[in-house]
C-alpha cells in the first residue's frame, strides 16, 4: 500500500514522507501516536493520508490531527482512483526487493503492482552521485529508501540482512577494542573494517559522494572511509527520523540560533572552548555547562526542555555498574515466571529535599532459566505476555525483587558522567519538541545513544564507536564547527576525521546517525527575544496541562518552576519583555505539539 501510494503521489525532487502506524500494543501507546504528530507538526505537512491503519491506530491518530488535514484511504480506495485515473503503465513486481521495484516504478513513472511469482531484478548502480543502502528484513524501510532515494536522485542497493547476535557481538568488539588481548588495537581495526565491508560487499562507494545506510545495528560506514556516510536505524520510527532531518535540516525558517555545550570536567576538554568561539564568530548564542552546573538535574531538564539546536557533550561516557534483580511473578495466563533483569541507575536532585529523581536503564539477562541473548530461546520458551506483565506490575510498584546483585556492567547502560551523578540518557523529547543535532564527544558514546536521541527527535547525532584520546576528541570537534555551512554534516564529519588522523589508517572512530542532506546553517535572528517566546510559551502549554497522580504533579510542578527560572533569567540577562505584538504573532505561529 505503502509502495503504490507513494507512486501516486511521487514529485521528482521531494521527499514524500511515509510514517508506520502508531504501536498501540506498547505500553506507551499513546506517546506512540504523540511522536508522529509532533513530527507531523514539525515539517509543516498540510495533508494526511491515514493508509490501512488498525481501528485503534486510525482513533490514536484521528485524535491528534487536524481534521481538515486527514485523508483516510484503503486499497479499495486506492483502486477506484486508479479506475478514474489509470496510469500511463504497470510495473509487475514480485514480493523481494521492494525498495528497488519502487524505486524502478518512480524513475519510470509507473504504477507498482505486485503480483505473487512475477519478476524481480536486483538493483542496477548507475554512478549517480549518492549511493543509499538498505538492509533487508522490513519492508516499509524499504519503500522509505525508496522514497528518499528519489528525492534525492540516488542510487539503491538492497543488503541481505544482519543476524542480530552477529551485529551485537561485533559492535562489543569495537566498544571493548582496547580489552581486546593479543592482539594491537590498529590490528583489531583493520579486521573490523574488513568484516564491515564483506557484510555488504555489493556496495561499491561512489567516488566524489557520500552514502546513507539503512541499518539495523552496523555502522557501516565504519567500513568505508574513503567517502561520507551516514546511518538511519530501519527499526523504530525511521519514517519519523527522516521527516524530521529534513524539515528541520532544509527549512528556511529553521537552523541553528542557540547551542548548548556540557562539560562537567570529568575529563580534559579543550575542544569546548574552541566551539564556543567558533560558533559565536558565525553569531550562534552559546551556553556552557561547566563542572557543578553539568548536574544530572539541570542537564535533564536542559536537553529536554529547552529551546536549542546544536548539543555537544564533552565527557567519558561508557556502560556503567548496576544491579542484577530478580523477580517472580504470575503472568496473565497465571504462569509462574522467573526474569532476571540487569539494571542501571542514574540520580538527579528535585526541589524537595526529600525525594530524588531515579532514572533506570533496564536489560532483560534472562527468562525462566533462559538467556534473553539466546538466539534459539523461542524454541526453548514461551515468552508470551511475561515482559508486559513484568513491565505493567513493575510500573504499578506491585514487584520487589526476589534476589540482587551488583554487577561490574549494565551491558547496553551507556551512561554519560555528570558532576553528581550518571545521566542516563533516556530523554521523553529533545529541546522543547525541537529536532537538534546532538555531537556526543565522548568515549563510545554512538551505539545505544544514538537510537534513543534519534527515538526524542534529533535531526542528526555524531558519537564514537570505541575509546578516543582527548586530543583527538578536540581536533574533531573543532574541525568540524569551523566547516562551511554548506557543506553537509557527513562531509564535514568526514573532513574533519580525515584531518585528524593518517590516511593510512582505519582509525575513524566518528559515526553519524541522520539524512544526509542537511548542514549546520546558521539563523540570523534575535536570539534571546526567540528564545523568550518560546519559554513563555511552553509554560502557557504545561500550566494548561492536568494530572490526577501526586507523581505526575510534582513532575508537571517541577517543569513549570523550571521555565519560570529560564524566563526570569533571560529577563533580567537581556533586558528584553515581550512585546504584546511579539506575542500574538508568536501564537500565530504556534504549532501543535502534545505533551
Amino acid at each position: 500500500m505503502a509502495a503504490r501510494l507513494s507512486c501516486v503521489f511521487k514529485r521528482p525532487g521531494y521527499y514524500l514522507p511515509i510514517l508506520d502506524g502508531p504501536r498501540m500494543a506498547r505500553p506507551d501507546g499513546s506517546s506512540e501516536a504523540v511522536r508522529r504528530n509532533n513530527a507531523i507538526a514539525k515539517a509543516g505537512v498540510t495533508k494526511i493520508a491515514l493508509a490501512d491503519l488498525t481501528a485503534e491506530q486510525h482513533d490514536a491518530m484521528t485524535n491528534l490531527l487536524p481534521s481538515k488535514s486527514i485523508l483516510t484511504t484503503t486499497s479499495h480506495d486506492l483502486n477506484e482512483v486508479l479506475r478514474e485515473r489509470p496510469p500511463p503503465s504497470v510495473l509487475k513486481w514480485g514480493r523481494n526487493n521492494i525498495g528497488v521495484g519502487l524505486l524502478t516504478a518512480l524513475r519510470g513513472n509507473q504504477l507498482l503492482e505486485f503480483i505473487d511469482g512475477a519478476e524481480t531484478r536486483n538493483a542496477e548502480l548507475k554512478g549517480r552521485e549518492h549511493l543509499v543502502v538498505c538492509e533487508a528484513g522490513e519492508p516499509l524501510s524499504e519503500v522509505i529508501a525508496a522514497n528518499y532515494a528519489f528525492a534525492l536522485d540516488a542510487d539503491l542497493l538492497i543488503i541481505s540482512e544482519v543476524d542480530k547476535d552477529a551485529a551485537e557481538g561485533l559492535t562489543e568488539e569495537l566498544y571493548s577494542l582496547y580489552d581486546l588481548h593479543g592482539q594491537s588495537a590498529t590490528d583489531s581495526l583493520v579486521q573490523l573494517a574488513k568484516r564491515v565491508r564483506e557484510l555488504c560487499p555489493a556496495v561499491v562507494p561512489p567516488d566524489g559522494g557520500g552514502i546513507t545506510f539503512f541499518t539495523s545495528h552496523i555502522p557501516y560506514g565504519f567500513g568505508f572511509p574513503e567517502v561520507p556516510s551516514t546511518h538511519l536505524k530501519v527499526y523504530p520510527d525511521l519514517g519519523v527520523s527522516v521527516l524530521n532531518g529534513l524539515a528541520a535540516g532544509n527549512a528556511d525558517t529553521t537552523g541553528v540560533r542557540f547551542a548548548v555545550l556540557v562539560d562537567p570536567g570529568q575529563t580534559p576538554a579543550p575542544e569546548v572552548k574552541a566551539v564556543a568561539q567558533s560558533l559565536a564568530k558565525r553569531r550562534v548564542f552559546v551556553r556552557g555547562y561547566p563542572w557543578k552546573t553539568a548536574n544530572v538535574r539541570d542537564i535533564t531538564n536542559t536537553v529536554e526542555l529547552f529551546p536549542y539546536d546544536f548539543l555537544l557533550f564533552a565527557t567519558h561516557c561508557g556502560d556503567t555498574d548496576g544491579y542484577r534483580f530478580t523477580y517472580e511473578f504470575n503472568d496473565s495466563s497465571g504462569q509462574t515466571r522467573r526474569l532476571v533483569v540487569d539494571t542501571a541507575i542514574g540520580v538527579a536532585r528535585t526541589n524537595d529535599p526529600d525525594m530524588l529523581n531515579v532514572m533506570q536503564f533496564q536489560r532483560f539477562h534472562e527468562l525462566d532459566g533462559v538467556s534473553w541473548s539466546d538466539p534459539k530461546k523461542s524454541e526453548k520458551i514461551e515468552v508470551g505476555t511475561a515482559v508486559k506483565d513484568f513491565v505493567e506490575l513493575n510500573q504499578a510498584k506491585e514487584l520487589e525483587p526476589v534476589e540482587r546483585e551488583l554487577i561490574p556492567r549494565v551491558l547496553g547502560s551507556a551512561a554519560l558522567k555528570l558532576a553528581d551523578h550518571n545521566y542516563i540518557a533516556m530523554p521523553r523529547e529533545l529541546a522543547d519538541h525541537g529536532s537538534p543535532v546532538i555531537f556526543n564527544n565522548a568515549c563510545a558514546s554512538w551505539h545505544q545513544l544514538s537510537g534513543r536521541f534519534m527515538f526524542a527527535g534529533a535531526r542528526a547525532y555524531i558519537g564514537t564507536l570505541f575509546p578516543v584520546t582527548g586530543t583527538e576528541a578536540a581536533q574533531v570537534a573543532e574541525f568540524f564547527v569551523e566547516h562551511d555551512e554548506g557543506i553537509p554534516l557527513a562531509e564535514a564529519l568526514w573532513r574533519a576525521q580525515n584531518k585528524t588522523y593518517d590516511q593510512s589508517q582505519m582509525r575513524r572512530p566518528y559515526v553519524m546517525t541522520g539524512v544526509y542532506p542537511q548542514n549546520l546553517h546558521v539563523f540570523q535572528d534575535d536570539v534571546p527575544s526567540y528564545i523568550q517566546r518560546r519559554l513563555e510559551s511552553a509554560l502557557d502549554s504545561w500550566n494548561e496541562h492536568t494530572s490526577q497522580s501526586d507523581f505526575e504533579k510534582k513532575l508537571i510542578a517541577e517543569i513549570r518552576d523550571y521555565y519560570r527560572s529560564e524566563i526570569d533569567w533571560f529577563k533580567q540577562k537581556w533586558g528584553k519583555n515581550t512585546s504584546k505584538r511579539q506575542t500574538r504573532r508568536a501564537k500565530r505561529k504556534k504549532r501543535l505539539f502534545l505533551r
